[in-house]
């Protein structure tokens, strides 16, 4: 830091402090154990320099952090229960990391308990984060990064609908959790569609009988409607909506630089040819995003689908629908509950590991998909308040395809640089990805370039 001297012009210091700010982007980080290990492997380190030469280094921690304190949530609940031990908030902080959403479906794995024990741990090593709070208006609060570059702040919340914050009341505590953007589902039926639909309405018994303008099937959210032509449409909660921008523009008017990020879960339905459903966001969460924009905030970070999706620039703000997975370890939580034993076949007597090969066995695919396992980081350099480059930076997840889980468990999931033809081919991926949003991106030396 510059310090005035005696007889110095005042001038003189100011023009010393920088122009711009750089931020490194990073997506999914089901993050389970420590990377320092890997710090000075050969393809590890250079990402980990990258990490910590920029002024904000942000990731989604779709992990809860703690010792067992809280108990399995349990409700709606079908998928892996994400647990890492307190060590890996250190081992965060230590890869460079400094701020990090939470608002996703793993965040409230272990229910009020490990939220609890997630924010302390937080906290304790100095990593400021967002999404997650004892009451709604704790996790929908933005978070404030000082830096030497300007004041930041992250807003973080998800469309998934498990361990949603609740607001308090004068006479009743608000609710732990997560804060939520919910979609509700509206479904436009043709006439050939929307007769058949009540015939089946009908014969469950779950047919209202004022239903020609609508109703809901088989649960609230869920709506049905007579229309021209048949398609779905995503309808954001209007109290969601209006206090998520209200944050933004709240955070507009206390921060120099204000990044929202959103975890989302949706896919398109019938993506355009050359795509697949679930590399294309529905257009709800495009909408939201610009809404984001027009709010005030200076990019927006999405994640969610564990897979690439493409990058917009909108009124010369950033939109990365979704940069894939950071770290991948979803298969390396040591405890799982009863809940999802129960659900898969097995007994008390089996294991942690018996349990992760039942969920890998065919017909699963999802995690032999090359997919998952390739994604980048986007590097976002800004100058006098302005966008200047966005810089793409291809990682692999060290995972053969041609090789079980179960024989590469350990090691699989961790960042590397993607260098030579798999940079390339990531490069040349998330570029037609992106093409959806008319953005052109220059690969370079085995780097993207948006300019």
């Amino acid at each position: 830091m510059q310090t005035l001297k005696r007889g110095q012009p005042l001038a003189s210091v100011i023009a010393l402090v920088p122009e711009g700010i750089s931020f490194f982007l990073a997506g999914d980080a089901f993050q389970a154990r420590c990377l320092s290990v890997y710090a000075n492997d050969e393809d590890v380190a250079p990402l980990f320099n990258r990490v910590k030469e920029a002024d904000v280094a942000f990731m989604n921690l779709e992990i809860a952090i703690h010792s067992f304190e809280g108990h399995p949530i349990g409700e709606d609940k079908y998928d892996a229960y994400g647990q890492a031990d307190p060590d890996v908030a250190h081992d965060v902080k230590q890869t460079g990391f400094s701020i990090v959403s939470r608002a996703n479906n793993h965040a409230m794995d272990y229910s009020e308990g490990g939220l609890e024990a997630t924010s302390w741990h937080l906290d304790n090593v100095g990593l400021i984060h967002a999404g997650a709070g004892m009451n709604l208006a704790e996790a929908r609060e933005p978070a404030y990064m000082e830096t030497p570059k300007g004041t930041v702040a992250l807003i973080s919340a998800t469309t998934w609908r498990l361990g949603l914050a609740g607001h308090a009341r004068k006479d009743v505590k608000g609710r732990p959790g997560v804060n939520p953007l919910r979609m509700n589902h509206v479904y436009h039926m043709a006439p050939e569609d929307w007769l058949r639909q009540k015939e089946v309405a009908s014969s469950l018994g779950l047919l209202p009988e004022d239903h020609e303008k609508g109703f809901n099937f088989p649960v609230r959210g869920q709506r049905f409607v007579p229309g021209d032509t048949t398609y779905r449409e995503l309808v954001p909660h209007p109290l969601d909506l209006e206090e998520n921008l209200k944050a933004v523009r709240g955070a507009r008017q206390l921060a120099d630089w204000v990044m929202f990020s959103l975890h989302d879960h949706y896919a398109t339905l019938k993506a355009p040819a050359g795509y697949r459903d679930n590399e294309v966001p529905p257009k709800a969460v495009e909408e939201f995003a610009h809404r984001v924009i027009d709010a005030g905030a200076d990019m927006y970070v999405g994640h969610g689908p564990h897979i690439l999706r493409g990058i917009e620039v909108y009124k010369g703000k950033p939109i990365f629908y979704s940069l894939g997975n950071w770290v991948f370890q979803s298969t390396l939580c040591r405890r799982q509950p009863s809940d999802l034993f129960e659900q898969w076949g097995l007994t008390a007597e089996d294991t942690t590991a018996d349990l992760y090969l039942k969920r890998e066995e065919p017909p699963s695919k999802f995690f032999s998909d090359p997919a998952y396992w390739e994604s980048v980081v986007a590097e976002v350099d800004y100058k006098d308040g302005e966008l200047s480059e966005v810089r793409l930076i291809p990682v692999h997840l060290d995972y053969d395809p041609g090789r079980p889980l179960v024989e590469q468990r350990n090691k699989a999931g961790v960042p590397h640089l993607a260098t030579g033809e798999r940079a390339e081919k990531i490069l040349r991926h998330v570029a037609h990805l992106s093409k959806l949003y008319g953005t052109e991106i220059e690969v370079k030396a085995g780097i993207g370039y948006i300019k």
